[in-house]
């Protein structure tokens, strides 16, 4: 564990690492095993209805902790139908306990654990971790961003690499997405199976940017809040900018908590040259 502290919020940081370590010892242990499969309803894609033993294991260890620990505040997680009234909640924790459960079950290394502590419908502490990369990263706003223990901050330099989804590449809504982000295809593309592993290759100096399209019979899925809370404030925090594709902060005390809009992520530089010609072209 490394050595952590906050301002504020010292005890839900501390709190989010702890279950991102043993969520992490648990995904490791699981790693080379065999273990339940099945496939949840009502998904758009067998990508997003895959669900494992794994899943609910670490989803349960999530519940008793926040249960027992802080039982006034909300909880929205990928594996449970939430409270009617959750987004009413001053404080709601989000969490995806396997983000990449397709990384995870085809033994990539890209999966990862993901926890968000919102408040007043902004996320004021985020925790990502990777534990088959040995990456770990958390922020509190306000306070900065560490990587596996040392601040990082996003390096403002020529945008050279985006990062997109394993299953997209080749979909021809993607092909015209990229007519808007990068026309003169300069850009080098690198694929990664989750939300977690892209936002941490971010903060690596991987890529520059981290585009995900809006809702549309043609996109079908998107990301839920649970998938983004926590790298919205890591990367707002390391000096970058997490927006809609119109360029509007996500709130996350809304019923819906799909991203519909989309996102655009990425060093504050790549963020506003790609918004730009994205609304010159819509």
């Amino acid at each position: 564990m490394y050595s952590t502290e906050s301002k504020k919020y010292s005890k839900e940081l501390n709190g989010a690492l702890g279950l991102a370590h043993l969520a992490g010892s648990v995904m490791m242990h699981y790693y080379d095993t065999k273990y339940t499969v099945s496939m949840k309803p009502g998904e758009a894609t067998p990508e997003s209805a895959i669900f494992t033993e794994i899943d609910g294991r670490i989803d349960k260890i999530v519940a008793d902790y926040f249960g027992s620990t802080w039982p006034e505040d909300k909880l929205l997680t990928e594996e449970r139908v939430p409270d009617e009234d959750w987004y009413r909640s001053k404080r709601i924790w989000m969490v995806d306990p396997i983000d990449g459960t397709m990384g995870f079950k085809g033994k990539t290394g890209h999966f990862g654990f993901s926890v968000a502590l919102i408040q007043d419908g902004r996320p004021v502490v985020g925790v990502l971790y990777a534990p088959a990369m040995n990456l770990l990263a958390w922020a509190v706003a306000g306070e900065g961003v560490r990587l596996n223990g040392e601040p990082v901050h996003l390096s403002e330099g020529k945008c050279e690499t985006f990062l997109c989804s394993k299953n997209a590449e080749d979909r021809p809504v993607y092909e015209r997405a990229l007519q808007l982000i990068d026309p003169s295809r300069e850009l080098r593309s690198v694929t990664a199976g989750s939300v977690v592993v892209k936002t941490l290759l971010l903060l690596r100096g991987d890529a520059q940017l981290y585009p995900t399209l809006p809702l549309s019979e043609e996109t079908r899925v998107v990301p839920k809040f649970w998938d983004v809370a926590a790298a919205d404030v890591i990367i707002r925090e390391a000096g970058g900018r997490m927006t809609t594709f119109c360029g509007e902060c996500y709130r996350y005390d809304i019923s819906d908590f799909r991203c519909v809009r989309g996102f655009l992520m990425g060093t504050s530089s790549a963020h506003a040259t790609v918004l730009k010609r994205i609304k010159k072209g819509v």
